[in-house]
């Protein structure tokens, strides 16, 4: 997929996100790696349903612009190159709020027991992070320990990162953690789920 391809698609899972009522306002941010150490960032102060290419800014590995923009990038870039940094198979990165997956990271609960066979094998276990305020070092912090073994984790009291080999499935991994999120909270409604034995997992998981 060219450059340009890329940054529409950008703007296009932005107004997934919107849509679906995963971000509200401003919320929540993109990124995807260029290679050679640049990044291609969601700005900040920008509703993601209306994103259009000419907001999207290139950084490098500090999250220093590399060209003059009268956007500036996202306060949760550092969280998205830490993200790089621990991972180098990972291409993309999605952060968003959505309301199931939200719930539960403002519990502290993490969504790891075995109950979806499809989520075993997709997403995985996603543990939640301790909390970390948004927009500072804390949150790269207080995820970076997760990040090496999962693909989505919860961040307390503020919602949901997912990270793919390309920007296209780490949206998907978004979708799949938040329909986990609904069905674990049915489960609960319904007095407790019967989650999948360990050696029922580990086929799911090719293990």
């Amino acid at each position: 997929m060219d450059y340009e391809t890329q940054r529409r698609l950008m703007c296009e899972l932005g107004r997934r996100l919107w849509e679906r009522g995963w971000v509200a306002a401003n919320d929540g941010n993109f990124s995807r790696r260029l290679g050679e150490g640049l990044f291609l960032v969601t700005p900040a102060g920008v509703s993601k349903g209306f994103l259009t290419t000419d907001m999207l800014l290139v950084v490098d590995s500090q999250g220093r612009m590399t060209s003059p923009s009268s956007y500036r990038p996202s306060s949760e870039t550092p969280l998205h190159l830490a993200c790089y940094r621990v991972r180098p198979d990972v291409g993309g990165v999605c952060h968003a709020h959505p309301p199931a997956a939200t719930a539960f990271a403002c519990a502290h609960m993490g969504l790891e027991e075995p109950l979806l066979g499809e989520a075993v094998m997709s997403l995985g276990p996603v543990p939640c992070a301790p909390y970390g305020r948004t927009g500072t070092a804390e949150l790269p912090a207080a995820a970076a320990p997760l990040m090496a073994d999962h693909d989505a984790i919860l961040l307390a009291n503020h919602g949901a990162l997912t990270m793919g080999p390309d920007l296209e499935r780490a949206y998907w991994r978004m979708e799949t953690l938040e329909h986990t999120a609904q069905i674990h909270l049915n489960v609960r409604l319904l007095g407790g789920g019967v989650p999948l034995t360990q050696e029922q997992a580990s086929a799911l998981r090719g293990g």
